[in-house]
């Protein structure tokens, strides 16, 4: 039987080891569980967004991709060029298992990306900005390797927003870096579970 999931348990971790090791535990029944009972809405309003604002033939990195509860959608939707890292291993062998990623890395965001420079059209971030997860210092990579005129698409707590980010996006923002593309309405992204935690998602395009 899957291990019990809670969210709580993962917004609880200290250290990113914790937060690997709880989301080793839980990979098992991650889907079922966010999606079948806790109304894990962020995946489907995430490849959406993508659909409605790239080409089908993008080059799509999605980061902390977790189980593949994003790939799958992008899939979906008619996307063929995804590929995915996440911290946790376990998490990456269930992602594996669902066919949709050209690759799968296994690494945490907030340091160096093994990727080139400017190699992907876009890149998603589905809930990792959030307390006690991906840093803000996470965008110094993802803006690297996603080419120029690209597509910046993440999601970011609003309930409880983690520490950085507005600095961090107003920074670039202010520097030119990119530009705000769509900025969505706030939203309940664990409506049965957790109905506090809200979300929103943004999308920028990156400028030369």
């Amino acid at each position: 039987m899957p291990a019990e999931f809670d969210v709580e348990r993962l917004y609880a971790a200290k250290t990113p080891d914790e937060l690997t090791a709880e989301y080793d535990r839980v990979a098992e029944g991650y889907d079922s569980a966010l999606i079948e009972r806790h109304d894990w809405r962020m995946p489907e309003i995430m490849a959406g967004i993508a659909a409605w604002l790239l080409p089908r033939s993008a080059r799509i990195l999605d980061a902390a991709c977790g189980t593949g509860l994003v790939g799958d959608g992008l899939a979906r939707l008619g996307f063929t060029d995804v590929h995915g890292l996440d911290l946790s291993p376990g998490m990456l062998v269930v992602a594996g298992r669902k066919g949709v990623y050209r690759g799968l890395k296994e690494l945490a965001l907030g340091g160096a990306l093994p990727y080139a420079t400017g190699e992907f059209d876009a890149f998603v971030v589905s809930g990792a900005f959030t307390p006690r997860h991906a840093p803000p210092e996470s965008f110094d990579e993802l803006l690297r390797v996603t080419r120029p005129g690209g597509l910046a698409l993440f999601s970011l707590r609003t309930d409880d927003p983690p520490p950085g980010f507005s600095e961090v996006i107003a920074r670039l923002s202010g520097t030119g870096r990119w530009r705000l593309l769509h900025e969505g309405v706030e939203f309940q992204s664990l409506p049965r579970a957790e109905p506090h935690v809200r979300n929103r998602i943004y999308a920028y395009t990156l400028n030369a």
